[in-house]
């Protein structure tokens, strides 16, 4: 597919302004990462980053339901972030430019690869106490919280989620730390495929149609070696005249306790999470009917790091993720990890996408290891079950309402290498899936992507 005349200059442009980078970080390498800071020689309290990522996606004998069989895309994303902080009072502007190439009218897009020419975060903030121990910002905003499953800022995928409103840090005494937050959600525009497929801009916006809060506190010395985490969420949805939602109006609570790692020694995780409220089955306007919702989460990690020169580290892995055991009553025990990404353990979220963090159950290994200077890698297998014979196979659209098909949905492999060609400048990512599927699907995915990193 040609690219459009104004598509092709901007990326020409912005090839050339990241050539130009290049050299200079090369030159500089012996001196450290360059920062845009330094080479601007910005005043004190100002601060500027850009990080730039181009990624080629390729699949082939995809699962997903209404998606090609083969795809492919280069997904393309640019963050400039500019800061501004003086005494207590803090400000932030990041600037998000997330789009595509490549892709074609059998492409499967949606929301989370192209989010064009917008405002990602634009907040002030001041800092209160003697020790500017709470911290209170007001606007646009990203942030991770816990474990990143229910609340987190994307990191693999090519958009990134936003909220608007009001959010506050506190540290308190023995370490702990408490956020508050009450927000709108920001809805990635626009929303329909063929602008996607353009890279068209229309501007993000949030309404009281979706609102998110939580409380999230950490307390690192409760027990003795162990980090405490308690956290609750509440969502509350209703459809408007020109937003359509699911009606989610439930609450999320739970807690994880883990013990961190450390060379020559083992380290454990357990996060529990519990969901009550309502919800309704899809976001279709005709759809009219809430359902009592009561869905769970569960988590168990036993990990173990070597004292070796790859720094070796071993993960086994269990998850487990509730969901609708009847699919003709009024109830959805279908669990929802809202604004929770899968990508640290289902596999990467773009073309591949099969896995969610919900009605699954899944045993796992991963391991890391920095196999030569500057280049590491990770290697995860799991097989994977429907929690629920008769509910959804997580992103894929397939369901077996009878249940007939079974729970086992087969296994898949993921590799990753990392190479920090130049450390804190430039990053070589490269990796892939093998899934081969059972019962719901024969088919057997397989997935590539390999990405370049600028960090300046």
């Amino acid at each position: 597919m040609l690219l459009k005349s104004s598509a092709l200059i901007r990326f020409v442009l912005s090839g050339i302004l990241l050539q130009s980078l290049f050299f200079v970080a090369v030159s500089s390498a012996a001196e450290g990462p360059i920062r845009l800071n330094e080479t601007l020689g910005l005043d004190q309290g100002f601060s500027l980053g850009l990080v730039h990522r181009t990624r080629f996606e390729n699949i082939s004998d995809n699962v997903q339901v209404g998606a090609s069989d083969n795809d492919q895309v280069l997904a393309i994303r640019t963050l400039l972030n500019a800061e501004y902080n003086v005494g207590g009072f803090t400000s932030q502007i990041e600037f998000a430019d997330m789009r595509q190439q490549l892709a074609d009218e059998d492409s499967f897009l949606k929301s989370r690869t192209v989010n064009t020419t917008d405002f990602l975060q634009a907040n002030i903030g001041y800092r209160f106490g003697a020790n500017r121990n709470t911290w209170v910002r007001l606007g646009r905003f990203t942030e991770d919280w816990g474990s990143r499953r229910i609340m987190a800022r994307n990191r693999f995928r090519n958009t990134i989620n936003a909220f608007d409103g009001l959010v506050i840090h506190h540290d308190g005494p023995n370490d702990s730390h408490t956020r508050i937050m009450a927000s709108q959600i920001v809805r990635r525009l626009p929303e329909d495929f063929d602008s996607q497929l353009d890279n068209d801009y229309k501007a993000d916006e949030s309404s009281d149609a979706q609102r998110f809060y939580g409380i999230h506190t950490t307390l690192p010395n409760l027990f003795t070696g162990l980090s405490t985490e308690l956290f609750y969420y509440a969502i509350r949805e209703k459809d408007t005249s020109e937003v359509s939602t699911r009606n989610r109006n439930f609450d999320t609570f739970g807690f994880r306790l883990r013990k961190l790692p450390a060379r020559n020694d083992y380290e454990f995780e357990i996060e529990t999470i519990m969901q009550l409220g309502e919800r309704r089955s899809s976001s279709a306007a005709t759809d009219r009917i809430d359902l009592d919702n009561r869905a769970f989460f569960q988590y168990f990690m036993l990990g173990y790091s070597f004292d070796v020169p790859s720094n070796l580290r071993v993960l086994a892995e269990f998850n487990y993720a509730s969901g609708d055991n009847n699919p003709y009553d009024q109830d959805s025990e279908r669990f929802d990890s809202l604004f929770g990404p899968t990508t640290f353990e289902f596999a990467v979220f773009g073309l591949y996408d099969p896995f969610n963090r919900s009605n699954i159950i899944t045993p796992g290994i991963r391991l890391f290891a920095d196999v030569l200077d500057n280049v590491s890698l990770m290697a995860s297998y799991r097989h994977f079950w429907l929690a629920d014979s008769q509910d959804t196979w997580g992103r894929t659209g397939i369901r077996d309402k009878t249940g007939a098909s079974g729970r086992y949905l087969g296994q898949h492999l993921q590799l990753r290498f990392r190479w920090d060609v130049i450390p804190g400048n430039l990053r070589i990512e490269t990796g892939g899936v093998y899934l081969e599927a059972k019962n719901l699907s024969n088919n057997e995915p397989k997935y590539f992507y390999t990405s370049a990193t600028f960090t300046f």
